[in-house]
């Protein structure tokens, strides 16, 4: 019993340190969410590299940007969201967010993968990068972009000089009972 064990132990450190490797390559690195900003009106989201020397900016409808802000402030309403209620779909089920990878820009767009880890394997799902980051803050789910789309950092930060962050939402009017 001992020594099946050590051999499941072993295993798991093993299939930990692969999957560790996979994502740690170079061409795939580690971003965080930086902030929101308003570029002309339209909203974006700044992804930063850890040592923040790279970035990545991605341009998002309001409601996405909406969603990913409320996902970064943490649980504030009674009724989950959307974003919310997939999390709790993927929890009931056994599943977790394993990592959200910003894969691909083709045409103007940009393209993710969420990896799921669900009975001892993964598997990936084709997503818009904003639905993707809104799970990712939501699950605090590791979010990795290709190399190759990231923009060396220049002066402020990635941020914009002068541009507005997402301005913070009004408090919503109370609605009567039994309203979702």
């Amino acid at each position: 019993m001992r020594r099946l064990v050590l051999v499941l132990a072993g295993l798991l450190i093993f299939t930990a340190a692969a999957r560790a490797a996979e994502t740690a390559s170079p061409e795939w690195v580690p971003v965080q969410i930086k902030r929101l900003v308003l570029i002309n009106d339209a909203p974006a989201v700044v992804l930063v590299d850890q040592p923040e020397e790279r970035y990545l900016l991605m341009f998002i409808d309001f409601f996405m940007a909406n969603a990913i802000r409320m996902g970064m402030l943490g649980p504030q309403l009674e009724r989950p969201l959307t974003h919310d209620l997939m999390g709790i779909f993927l929890r009931h089920f056994g599943a977790e967010i394993a990592q959200i990878r910003i894969t691909d820009l083709k045409d103007n767009t940009y393209y993710a993968l969420i990896s799921l880890q669900i009975d001892g394997g993964r598997t990936e799902f084709d997503a818009r990068p904003s639905d993707a980051l809104a799970l990712a803050v939501r699950n605090e789910s590791p979010i990795f972009a290709h190399a190759d789309l990231l923009k060396p950092l220049e002066g402020d930060g990635g941020e914009g000089e002068g541009v507005p962050p997402i301005p913070e939402p009004e408090p919503e009017a109370e609605q009567p009972e039994g309203k979702t």
